[in-house]
């Protein structure tokens, strides 16, 4: 054996080399490839950023024709993103909230977005109760509760496709 040709032979180590680096890059082109083909690279909808602020009273609230005291929750969009209203359900106990006009018993609830703006900050809403039987006519069955403490109220963000969805914020009634 030559000492001699040992440091100058390196003829094995470029193939192993060359070995490592083909399977790298089919491993790293069949990754890309298959996040496409499985749907992994699409769109996806970016959750809106906002602060919330909530500010609990009490107030005298018509409900079912006799006057009670009555938990209220003001709801403020205080920074961040606008969101179309469409994309927006505020739920207490998990069912939809409302608030009422102020005219007359809860029958006279009013919902507490129509769908067709945008929450930006500074706007208000206030939550009174929840039902899950709201009808086509805004109004209310005989189910409907006014808030009470251990109520939870969440703002639940939608993505316009219904594909995605995200609690924004919640408030738990004191």
């Amino acid at each position: 054996m030559n000492i001699k040709n040992i440091f100058v032979d390196d003829s094995a180590v470029s193939p192993v080399i060359g070995v490592i680096l083909m399977v790298a890059i089919t491993v790293i082109l069949a990754a890309v490839i298959g996040a496409f083909v499985i749907g992994i690279g699409d769109d996806q909808s970016t959750v809106p950023q906002a602060s919330w602020d909530f500010d609990q009273t009490t107030e005298e609230i018509e409900f079912v024709s006799t006057e009670s005291d009555a938990k209220t929750v003001t709801i403020t969009h205080s920074t961040g993103t606008t969101i179309d209203e469409s994309n927006l359900e505020i739920t207490a106990e998990g069912e939809t909230a409302w608030d009422s006009d102020g005219s007359g018993p809860a029958a006279d609830t009013v919902g507490l977005w129509d769908g067709t703006g945008s929450v930006s900050a500074g706007q208000s809403v206030r939550v009174v109760g929840y039902d899950d039987t709201k009808s086509d006519s805004e109004t209310f069955d005989g189910d409907s509760e006014l808030l009470t403490s251990g109520d939870t109220i969440r703002i639940v963000w939608t993505s316009d496709d219904g594909g995605d969805s995200s609690v924004l914020s919640d408030y738990e009634v004191g």
